[in-house]
């Protein structure tokens, strides 16, 4: 006949079940969190395969701009486990990002580390709406097919010349996808596009944001809507001149969008309010109070 069981020793089961329960959960939170696609971006690392005559080759793509105007990205290429006898190679990429379409094509630019017999390659695909996939098709060498990467860590750690720097969305800053998603709840977003005393000139620590911001209003999801571009300004200075400032401030971000994103300039309706709006009044000289405001008008 057996003991009884001890209740302490149930309990002290019953806590450690549950806290592994809790940790798994929690991990399982955390990932899910990780691979949240709203917090995507068009730019950094693309991680895949591509095929040409060489075979299946492992990539690592590295998107630093991507603009209807300009596009660049760092091509890395390497052995993949089903074909081990690939050389390593990396070379800079150029071309032009759709965002009504989500068509990126990049074109062979500058080698960098080029094994023997080895050509620049051409790639242009779509990257899928939730910001996860990006594959299409590879042209420019000997018997290339297709490519297919997706967002995941990198296999391969690259050689120094094939390092690439990529700019990234600092402290506040937002992602496209939580741009698009804040717009549709709010109505309006305060970015941080920021700018030094007394100057409309974008900074740029800015201009990634502004990026995220034209990627955005240009897909399917808001080509169609008004957009409302108010600036604002510090409490530094008389009234007249902080107004003049605001709508310098608000226009500078219509430049740059129609500029770098062939976005039409009727679409946008620029207003300044100077310092009326500070975003923190206890602090009315802080810079984040130098901002502008992203409304939608209909």
């Amino acid at each position: 006949m057996a003991k009884p069981s001890n209740p302490l020793i149930l309990r002290f089961a019953l806590g450690v079940a549950v806290l592994a329960a809790s940790l798994s959960i929690s991990h399982a939170l955390a990932q899910e969190e990780r691979a949240d696609p709203t917090d995507s971006s068009v730019l950094g690392e693309w991680v895949g395969t591509y095929t040409c005559a060489q075979g299946l080759t492992g990539l690592t793509l590295t998107i630093a701009e991507a603009t209807p105007a300009s596009a660049r990205a760092m091509f890395h290429f390497y052995a993949d486990p089903r074909n081990p006898q690939v050389p390593t190679g990396c070379f800079t990429m150029e071309g032009n990002y759709d965002p009504v379409s989500s068509r990126l094509q990049l074109s062979g630019n500058d080698w960098l580390l080029r094994p023997s017999g080895y050509m620049f390659v051409s790639f242009e695909g779509v990257i899928d709406a939730e910001g996860r996939d990006f594959q299409g098709l590879v042209s420019g060498g000997p018997r290339c097919t297709t490519f297919k990467l997706s967002r995941q860590p990198s296999p391969a750690t690259p050689q120094e010349k094939c390092a690439f720097d990529t700019p990234t969305i600092q402290g506040d800053q937002v992602s496209a996808g939580k741009i698009a998603q804040v717009l549709a709840d709010d109505g309006r977003i305060d970015l941080n596009i920021l700018f030094d005393f007394s100057e409309a000139t974008i900074r740029p620590d800015s201009r990634s944001q502004l990026d995220e911001l034209g990627r955005i209003l240009m897909s399917p999801l808001m080509a169609e809507k008004r957009i409302g571009i108010f600036g604002h300004t510090d409490a530094v200075g008389s009234v007249e001149a902080n107004q003049q400032l605001s709508e310098e401030r608000a226009a500078a971000v219509l430049d740059y969008l129609v500029e770098r994103f062939n976005g039409p300039d009727e679409r946008f309706e620029i207003r300044g309010f100077g310092k009326e709006r500070l975003k923190k009044p206890d602090a009315p000289q802080d810079e984040a109070n130098r901002r502008v405001e992203i409304v939608l008008l209909e």
